[in-house]
C-alpha cells in the first residue's frame, strides 16, 4: 500500500488539467519513465496531443485490461500537494482518478516481477494497462481511439463505483443547446424591439417540463441540468439573441432522437443537439461473475454520471467500472480516497488476476 499511496501522491503533484496540457504529457512521460525503470515495456500513443499509456502483453489478446486516467478537472494549486490524513488520502485526482493509474501500476509491476522470479514469460501474464489523458473531456482522443486497438476479453474501468459497488450502468448523455432570437432596440424603448433573454426564459421552462414528474428507484430517469446562459451585450439594449445548454443525462427507457424532437415542437427557439454519447450498459461476461464470486461483499449497481466505460460496447469489449471509496468525493475540495478501500481492491485484482490465469477461459 505504501508504493500505491507513494506513487499517487507523485501523480497528483501534476497539475493536468486541460488548461495545462503541458502537465498531462509531463505526468504521461513520468508515468513512461517509472514502466521502463521497472523494465517493463509500454508505449505511449499520441493522439492530437493527448496521450494515451499502453503496458499490454505481447499476446494477441489480453484476457483482462485495466483502465484509468491522469487528466483531472480545474483547482487551486493548493489541491495539487497531497495530504494524508486519517486513513485517507486528499488531493485533486485523489480518486479521480490517478490512485486507479497508480494501483494498475503497481500490480503490473508486481505480477511480471513474481514471473520473472518463476522463470516465465511476461507474455502469459492475463493482464494489460491501459492509461488515458482526456476522460474529463470526452475521451474521444484518448479511450475512444486507444480500445480501438486492444483486444482484451474484460475491462475493469477504475473510474467509479466503489469497492462494495460494482457499476453494470451508467447513463448516456445530451448536451442540448437552445437559441433564442429577438430584435435588438435601445432599452429605454423595449415595445420597439424582440427581448430574446425572455423568450429564452419561457422556452427553458418549457423544456424543464419534459423532467419534471418522472419517478423511478434510485433515480433511474431521465435529468437535466440547466447549465450554462449566454444573452445580452449591453445594459441599455433589448438583447436580440440569448441561449442556454442544458446537460441531460438519459437512460435505456428514453428514445433520444423524439425527446429532441417534442421539445423541438414545443419551443419557439432552435434547439441544437451539441452532443450525444451513449449509455454504458455491462453486458453479462463469466469473468463478471468470477469476479462477484471472488468479491463476495461487492454488489452490482447503476450510476448517474459518465466514464470512458461507455466506448466498450462500441468495440465489443465486456466490462465494468468499479473502483475505490471517495465518498462522492470528486471535483470537490475535499476530493479524497480511502487508502484501506485501496488495500481491499488491490487484493481483489491481484486474485482476479490469479484466477484468470490458472482457470483460463
Amino acid at each position: 500500500m505504501r508504493e500505491i499511496v507513494d506513487l499517487t501522491k507523485d501523480l497528483i503533484r501534476f497539475k493536468s488539467t486541460h488548461t495545462r496540457p503541458e502537465e498531462i504529457q509531463k505526468c504521461a512521460r513520468f508515468i513512461e519513465t517509472w514502466f521502463k525503470g521497472h523494465d517493463i515495456a509500454c508505449t505511449v500513443v499520441e493522439n492530437d496531443g493527448v496521450p494515451s499509456i499502453r503496458a499490454l502483453p505481447a499476446r494477441p489478446q489480453a484476457p483482462l485490461l485495466l483502465m484509468s486516467h491522469i487528466d483531472v478537472v480545474n483547482a487551486d494549486d493548493s489541491l495539487f500537494e497531497p495530504i494524508e490524513k486519517d486513513g485517507r488520502l486528499y488531493g485533486r485526482g485523489a480518486i479521480d482518478d490517478k490512485y486507479a493509474a497508480a494501483l494498475s501500476m503497481v500490480l503490473l509491476k508486481n505480477r511480471i516481477q513474481s514471473h520473472r522470479r518463476q522463470e516465465l514469460d511476461d507474455d502469459v501474464l492475463p493482464l494489460g494497462v491501459l492509461i488515458t489523458g482526456d476522460e474529463e473531456i470526452g475521451g474521444y482522443k484518448g479511450a475512444r481511439s486507444a480500445l480501438g486497438g486492444i483486444n482484451c476479453d474484460f475491462c475493469i474501468a477504475l473510474d467509479g463505483g466503489s469497492i462494495d459497488k460494482i457499476v453494470v450502468k451508467e447513463k448516456g448523455i445530451l448536451r442540448l443547446k437552445v437559441v433564442a432570437s429577438g430584435k435588438t432596440a435601445h432599452g429605454a424603448r423595449p415595445w420597439q424591439g424582440e427581448n430574446a433573454i425572455e423568450r429564452l426564459m419561457a422556452d427553458c421552462l418549457v423544456v424543464k417540463g419534459f423532467f419534471e414528474g418522472l419517478t423511478a428507484p434510485e433515480h433511474w430517469h431521465r435529468t437535466m441540468n440547466l447549465s450554462v446562459i449566454h444573452a445580452g451585450d449591453s445594459i441599455n439594449q433589448v438583447p436580440d439573441q440569448a441561449e442556454a445548454t442544458f446537460d441531460i443525462r438519459y437512460t435505456e427507457h428514453d428514445d433520444v432522437d423524439d425527446l429532441v424532437q417534442q421539445i423541438q415542437a414545443a419551443v419557439t427557439s432552435q434547439v441544437i443537439a451539441q452532443e450525444h454519447e451513449p449509455l454504458f450498459i455491462s453486458p453479462e461476461s463469466p469473468y463478471r461473475e468470477r469476479l462477484l464470486a471472488l468479491a463476495k461483499d461487492t454488489r452490482t449497481g447503476i450510476a448517474h454520471g459518465a466514464s470512458d466505460a461507455r466506448f466498450l460496447s462500441q468495440f465489443n469489449i465486456p466490462g465494468i467500472v468499479w473502483g475505490a471509496n471517495g465518498n462522492s468525493s470528486q471535483h470537490s475540495t475535499e476530493e479524497h480516497v480511502e487508502i484501506q478501500s485501496l488495500s481491499r481492491l488491490y487484493d481483489l485484482l491481484d486474485r482476479f488476476v490469479t484466477d484468470i490465469q490458472e482457470n483460463p477461459q
